[in-house]
């Protein structure tokens, strides 16, 4: 690339790449000017309809090469930025990369099971629950965890990266989130709707009495979240059954399976 630069012929055998992250946070169009033409296929140098133009200050000519790559990458879940326009948009291929289990399982543990958790499918569940109830953008990726080496590391990932970015997909509707994590609760009376016996978010119900000098008949009973202190001080030995308790948390509960019959 730095023969490319300078002006140097490189050798056309020898490929040259760029890649600019984040592609779509600036104005590629006023940012790329007239390289977006240039980047065609057909119209590199040496192409059916090759193209070169004078740059403006040096007035030097200027054509792209065949053999210079550009990638660029995109968060398609980041809503607060602006797609990329038409123009620029048709003269790139798009390829999707959504989370890929066969990473995990290649790179993490043994086939992806560490002290016989299966991280690889508790993503896939994970993430299943997460395209239901969201949508198939906001999936989470497997780079989050590619370091994790324990059990302990994986508590990590899930208190300062996972459960962070869940509680921002979600807006902090803890209920959402409790439904991702396998730890759903009954928001009427703050009890387990499922027989999910090591949860990782606790819910506590606030009674509206305990608000002094207020008409408590105007105000409701609400639930209090917040992740389990048993799982953020469990030794490594006692993790493994909230990470399975997230894949299988067990049948409903039977007083709501009782209230649903009613």
């Amino acid at each position: 690339m730095q023969e490319l630069l300078s002006g140097q012929e490189a050798p056309r055998q020898q490929n040259h790449l760029v890649i600019i992250d984040e592609i779509n946070r600036g104005n590629i169009s006023k940012v790329l000017g007239e390289l977006i033409t240039l980047l065609e296929p057909d119209k590199r140098l040496g192409a059916e309809n090759e193209l070169v133009v004078s740059l403006p200050y040096s007035t030097d000519s200027f054509g792209v090469p065949s053999n210079l790559y550009v990638i660029g990458t995109m968060n398609t879940a980041d809503r607060s930025i602006a797609f990329m326009d038409v123009a620029l948009r048709r003269r790139f291929e798009f390829r999707e990369m959504m989370p890929d289990l066969a990473v995990v399982r290649q790179h993490v543990g043994q086939n992806g099971v560490i002290q016989g958790v299966d991280v690889a499918g508790l993503l896939e569940a994970i993430n299943g629950r997460i395209e239901f109830l969201y949508d198939r953008d906001h999936q989470i990726g497997h780079s989050y965890f590619m370091n994790v080496m324990s059990l302990a590391d994986l508590r990590e990932v899930f208190r300062t990266r996972a459960i962070p970015l869940l509680q921002e997909y979600f807006y902090s509707d803890w209920a959402k989130l409790c439904i991702v994590l396998g730890c759903p609760y009954d928001p009427d009376t703050g009890k387990p709707t499922t027989g999910n016996g090591h949860p990782l978010i606790q819910a506590v119900m606030m009674n509206a009495a305990m608000l002094p000098g207020h008409d408590h008949d105007d105000l409701e009973d609400r639930l209090s979240y917040r992740i389990n202190p048993a799982f953020l001080g469990a030794q490594e030995d006692g993790l493994r059954l909230f990470f399975e308790a997230i894949v299988s948390p067990g049948a409903p509960s039977q007083t709501n399976a009782r209230e649903d019959q009613e």
